[in-house]
């Protein structure tokens, strides 16, 4: 049930007697059904006259939500429950009129019931003191009944009788004692009362309607009635008019009836101040605006102004309508274009000013897209745009997901490093794409310039704002996406270093007020997401680098690159040079041999360039083919010949695209002695790295040289010289008796001298090499091996498992030894790419020796490392276990 009251809805009994004498004049609606005190009286007159008996009785209660009622008030209550509709109508046949109206403790507080649901059966919920109301009227509504009540005489309910279908209460009546009416301060409040009343009735038509209807079933010489009366007039909190109503004593009721009064009269007289004050500033802007108008329209016809300037400043006036400018930049926008309105046109700093003004009102103030954060839509998105690349989808498809549960896409920083050609600025316009955001691409690849990041000062001839306030004013939104790219390449002139500059427009504590040299106001670019591209980290200084987001892009196997071809580059490029699939075709074995032995780079650059060279070719055939030389017959079988398929196979790729340049990527079918296969990462991705080692003869006694070639840095020099050195211990402790590495000059060479090699991960490698000369055993083949080896024969873990594991598979190994502090980057790599390579983990040297050299030996070595391996014998160098190998460690040097 849902019982709603307002003050503006009381009624009077003259209004109520006006309405029943209309009623009774015309038929009556079905839809309005009166109930009268008797069958032969229609006015409400009689039935204010009658007052019910002031004695203990049972009444039906209804709850109030809004706030209390008062003795002598006409009030109408809806009310919507069901079953109360249905209990009023029960009660209006039995003839019994007397209701209680209490008011509910959540009043004000809680949102009124729905029209389902009746849950205020509790007499708990109600407060104690209520009015004795009687149903003069009931009106059935759309939904529910409309009762009208008159409230006679306070009541306070002190039992519960029953529940149901509604809580019928024990009330006893509330006798008021005889007001003292010479009592001065009962007199003092009561003139109190009425002139604050006549003060509110003065300032605000609102009170003088509701009092105009209140005064007529009211007596304002009675302090009683005068006290309910000013309560009913207020518009106070249902607790205080709650506390007028328990109150008994009549003093204390005036005194905070008067409170009451004097609030509303504060709050009546700050909203006309209020309202005054705008009406004020409206006038004020109206009149300036009515006279600025007047005085162009003036100066247009004596011909003071010129037109050029007034369209000028139209223009920019309507570039702002319908933006959010803040008030700061409001300001100076009004200043700049009052300045240009008394500057000549002849004037240097006319040109200055406008062009500013320019600036100022193309960049879009308050004006943002609306973002897409449908992560179905991102995903499908990223899907038709790339191949593969799991990993980099699921993190921006993870960004999207955060930026969805909290309702807006904040400003982040994310960093897209990887090898050229992987797709890097592509990944950043699906992002665009995938959010609805706009999207602005510039390089800082070689910028030395600080100006070109913050602006130029507006002193200079031909100044301009920065990169950001141009992506700002091409993207026309306030949110787009910004790709920086190259941002590793960065330089450093003598203006300055841009890389620093930076720091300022990608933080995201700093750029919610990014500082442009031209433009000299704060621009707000929280709402910006920042994408940057890079091949390497380690150029990229480290406070920058910190404030990014790293999303490492790695270098694609084979089949990526051919399923990456199919779906993608070859259809684009088709349509580029103007072929149809019906005239060319490139078979799954040509793109097999273009990306295996044309295109070996972590990319698929040079494989779309490939691509295009294949479908020029094909166009030019084309095209000299439909070049008629006969007629007749002839010329109908020539245009037949001209729509037959041109299809590309690894047969005849070599007619497009000439002999393989890649042949193989093994140097050796079979590995040699003094030769073991390594990994490196490269910025251009993973590459398989040969060492090479050989004896000189002829060398010093109790000398050891080492020589080493192939453009090494300091850090693989340094370990070249670790592996020697541990390999000497380790072959004394496999074979005491060995003296080859007691005299002897060594040369160490890492093929492709020409390209610059530096890093600890060859270790493993080096000692490999070194011990397989010394045994003169050659290692197991289609093995390779990535790990950095310490004096004491650890094996450190190193980076990039996924390039030198795509670098392996490219190679045909088949087993890749790698650091087990890099078993969880194993456990990382996507299924397509550890397919088909078996893994192990090297805690020590040990287990790369066996892994190297006891597959597939001699009968004692297996058994040996089967010991080993099986936990039998302590693989450490330093325990006695390796004094048991020495004898068949020189039957596998001399087998």
């Amino acid at each position: 049930m849902t019982a709603k009251s307002r003050p503006d809805q009381q009624k009077s009994p003259r209004d109520e007697k006006k309405n029943d004498e209309k009623k009774n004049d015309s038929p009556a609606s079905p839809t309005d059904i009166i109930v009268p005190p008797t069958p032969s009286s229609t006015s409400s007159e009689q039935v204010v006259g009658r007052r019910p008996a002031m004695e203990p009785r049972d009444l039906l209660s209804i709850p109030l939500f809004t706030r209390p009622h008062f003795p002598k008030i006409i009030a109408p209550i809806i009310v919507h429950d069901p079953a109360a509709c249905k209990a009023f109508a029960s009660l209006r046949d039995t003839g019994l009129r007397h209701v209680g109206l209490f008011l509910h403790k959540q009043a004000g507080i809680d949102l009124v019931p729905t029209e389902h649901s009746y849950p205020y059966n509790d007499s708990e919920q109600l407060h104690r003191v209520g009015v004795l109301a009687e149903i003069i009227r009931l009106m059935p509504r759309q939904k529910g009944v409309e009762l009208t009540f008159l409230c006679h005489h306070r009541i306070r309910w002190t039992r519960v009788v029953s529940s149901e279908p509604l809580l019928t209460l024990h009330t006893e009546p509330i006798a008021e004692p005889p007001a003292d009416l010479s009592s001065d301060l009962i007199k003092a409040y009561s003139l109190s009362v009425i002139e604050t009343m006549k003060e509110l009735l003065r300032l605000g038509s609102f009170y003088k309607e509701q009092l105009e209807l209140l005064l007529e079933s009211v007596d304002v010489n009675n302090p009683y009635h005068l006290a309910d009366l000013g309560a009913c007039l207020t518009t106070a909190d249902p607790a205080s008019l709650q506390d007028v109503l328990e109150e008994t004593d009549i003093a204390e009721r005036l005194r905070l009836t008067l409170e009451l009064l004097k609030k509303d009269l504060e709050t009546t007289r700050v909203s006309r101040r209020i309202h005054k004050q705008i009406e004020e500033n409206v006038s004020k802007s109206q009149r300036k605006y009515f006279l600025t108008e007047q005085m162009k329209q003036i100066k247009r016809e004596l011909g003071m102004e010129k037109d050029e300037k007034e369209t000028l400043l139209t223009k920019f006036k309507a570039r702002l309508e319908h933006k959010v400018v803040p008030e700061a930049i409001s300001n100076i926008v009004n200043d700049e274009m009052e300045k240009l309105s008394s500057l000549e046109p002849s004037s240097s700093e006319y040109n200055v000013t406008r062009n500013y003004l320019d600036w100022l009102t193309e960049l879009p103030w308050g004006v943002y897209s609306q973002d897409s954060l449908d992560i179905a839509r991102a995903e499908t998105v990223l899907d038709e745009m790339h191949y593969g690349l799991k990993d980099v989808k699921e993190r921006i498809l993870e960004f999207i997901a955060v930026s969805g549960l909290r309702g807006n896409v904040q400003g982040k920083i994310l960093l897209l490093s990887g090898p050229p050609g992987v797709g890097k600025t592509s990944i950043g316009r699906s992002i665009a794409k995938a959010l609805n955001r706009e999207f602005y691409r510039f390089s800082v690849g070689g910028m030395g310039d600080v100006a070109e990041i913050k602006g130029h000062r507006r002193t200079y001839v031909g100044a301009m704002p920065g990169k950001f306030v141009q992506a700002l004013k091409n993207a026309k939104a306030a949110n787009p996406v910004i790709m920086i790219d190259e941002i590793d390449k960065m330089g450093r002139g003598w203006t300055g270093d841009p890389s620093s500059a930076l720091l300022e427009a990608l933080d995201p504590e700093q750029n919610v007020s990014f500082l442009d040299h031209y433009m000299d106001v704060p621009i707000d670019l929280s709402k910006v997401l920042f994408l940057c591209t890079a091949n390497v980290l380690d150029t990229i200084p480290a406070p920058l680098l910190d404030r990014m987001q790293s999303i490492p892009l790695s270098g694609y196997i084979l089949e990526e690159k051919v399923q990456i071809a199919d779906k993608y580059l070859v259809p684009t490029v088709r349509t580029e040079a103007g072929l149809t699939e019906e005239q060319v075709e490139i078979r799954e074995d040509g793109l097999v041999s273009l990306a295996r032995d044309y295109c070996r780079e972590a990319g698929v650059r040079h494989l779309k360039q490939q691509i295009e060279k294949i479908f020029r070719k094909v166009a030019l055939r084309i095209v000299k083919d439909k070049t008629p030389d006969t007629e007749g017959e002839e010329k109908e079988e020539q245009i037949a010949r001209e729509i037959e398929q041109v299809k590309i196979t690894a047969e005849n790729i070599e007619d497009y695209l000439g002999k393989k340049p890649f042949a193989k990527e093994r140097l050796f079918d079979l590995t040699p002695p003094g030769i073991a296969t390594g990994l490196a990462w490269t910025s251009m991705g993973g590459a398989t790295l040969y060492i090479e080692c050989v004896r000189i003869e002829g060398a010093t006694e109790n000398n050891v040289t080492l020589k080493v070639t192939g453009q090494l840095g300091d850090v693989m020099k340094e370990s070249t010289d670790i592996a020697l050195s541990y390999a000497r211990n380790y072959m004394k402790q496999l074979d005491p008796s060995s003296k080859f590495f007691d005299a002897c000059s060594l040369h160490m060479h890492v093929p492709e001298g020409a390209t610059p090699k530096d890093g600890p991960s060859a270790g493993c490698t080096m000692v490999t090499a070194l011990l397989s000369l010394a045994l003169n055993r050659s290692i197991r083949q289609h093995v390779a091996m990535t790990g950095e080896v310490t004096l004491t024969g650890q094996v450190l873990p190193v980076g990039g498992i996924r390039e030198k594991t795509i670098a392996a598979k490219r190679a045909g190994v088949k087993d890749i030894i790698l650091p087990d502090g890099n078993r969880k980057d194993w456990d990382e790599l996507p299924d397509h790419v550890s397919k088909d390579i078996t893994p192990h983990f090297a805690q020590h040297y040990d287990d790369v020796y066996r892994i190297c050299f006891t597959e597939g030996s001699s009968e004692g070595i297996e058994k040996e490392g089967n010991q080993a391996m099986s936990g039998d014998i302590d693989p450490k160098p330093d325990s006695v276990s390796l004094s048991r190998l020495p004898a068949a460690v020189a039957a596998l040097r001399h087998s």
